[in-house]
């Protein structure tokens, strides 16, 4: 090979490491990111959760925008999200948490959640004062000692008649009766649901919860309310479910009330209205606690039923009103009971 040629090829190889090593920019894989996560994600007040964060390829910076209140920390592959306090004035009840992550290449990648914050009143840390007792007919609601219960969080006020036949004037008592065997009043204070006599009948098979007795006819003493006059809060949901009094009855009928039927297309209505603090009516909500109507109805509800009462709006009061298929006019034969438990208040 001659000289001249072996220079000119010498200098391609040269020219060529140069100038590729000078030329080429570092290769950066766009970022993805994905939180494990439901759409709507439901904390209490203070309460904090860690969620499972998914993170591919190059990214310069990461940032995490929160509703007021709320707080939100990504460390390494967990997010953890903090709701804000009850007391908190600033805060916003729901909104959306996004993890942006910054790339690169001008290539952002975003992931983003709902969430919702309530104070939840289980009743699970009532005062032994409370209980309705000492047996599941519940002597200490008529004795005039039997005051209510009120939650101190929310300041919601769950009213039970002191005056004149007690809790026969309708109300609203805790309890932690379970007998699902007994039929008749002396076992009004039971819910349907749980193991038999276990006392876990509350909602997801705790111990407590709420029961109330509506008369049909005169002021039914069957409320609950915000203590301040003046105060109104949306009450996001509840549950609700039978006490026994009711089911033993419905299924078999007894002195008073027939038993229920497909044929008969019978059902079972608790309406929930709400009251403002002016006196005016919000809205009404409807829950069928039995219901034969159709041949593919439900039949009666022996499990622990989640109700929206966000269409009450925001309310100072809310009224319990009872109907049945069986009863005439303000008379209703069967059993004006139902049991409540895990009341959500917005605060």
């Amino acid at each position: 090979m001659n000289r001249k040629l072996l220079s000119s090829i010498l200098f391609v190889l040269v020219s060529t490491f140069f100038f590729s090593s000078c030329s080429d920019d570092p290769v950066y894989e766009d970022p993805t990111v994905a939180v494990t996560t439901e759409a709507q994600e439901i904390f209490t007040y203070g309460e904090s959760r860690d969620f499972p964060v998914n993170i591919s390829g190059d990214y310069v910076a990461s940032e995490v925008t929160v509703p007021s209140g709320w707080k939100a920390v990504l460390d390494g592959s967990i997010l953890t999200v903090t709701a804000p306090a009850a007391d908190d004035r600033n805060k916003e009840n729901e909104g959306m948490i996004t993890l942006m992550l910054e790339g690169h290449n001008d290539l952002d990648a975003t992931a983003a959640f709902e969430v919702k914050a309530y104070h939840l009143i289980t009743f699970e840390d009532v005062a032994e004062q409370y209980l309705a007792g000492p047996t599941a007919y519940g002597e200490n609601l008529y004795n005039g000692d039997y005051s209510g219960y009120l939650d101190p969080v929310s300041n919601l006020f769950f009213h039970t008649t002191t005056e004149g036949y007690g809790f026969a004037s309708g109300g609203i008592a805790i309890s932690q009766w379970n007998d699902m065997t007994t039929a008749g009043y002396t076992n009004q204070c039971s819910v349907y649901f749980g193991d038999n006599n276990m006392k876990n009948g509350g909602f997801d098979h705790s111990r407590t919860f709420a029961v109330s007795y509506c008369p049909t006819f005169g002021s039914s003493g069957a409320y609950m309310y915000f203590r301040d006059d003046n105060e109104e809060h949306i009450i996001d949901h509840a549950y609700f479910t039978n006490n026994t009094y009711a089911v033993l009855s419905m299924e078999n009928g007894d002195g008073f009330a027939k038993k229920f039927s497909y044929e008969d297309k019978d059902w079972f209505k608790l309406t929930i209205t709400g009251v403002s603090a002016s006196g005016e009516t919000t809205g009404e909500v409807e829950v069928y606690l039995a219901d034969f109507r159709s041949s593919d109805a439900g039949g009666i509800l022996k499990e622990w039923k989640k109700v929206d009462l966000t269409p009450l709006g925001k309310v100072n009061r809310i009224d319990f009103s009872m109907s049945s298929s069986d009863g005439s006019g303000m008379w209703m034969n069967t059993p004006a009971y139902f049991c409540m438990d895990n009341v959500a208040v917005t605060l």
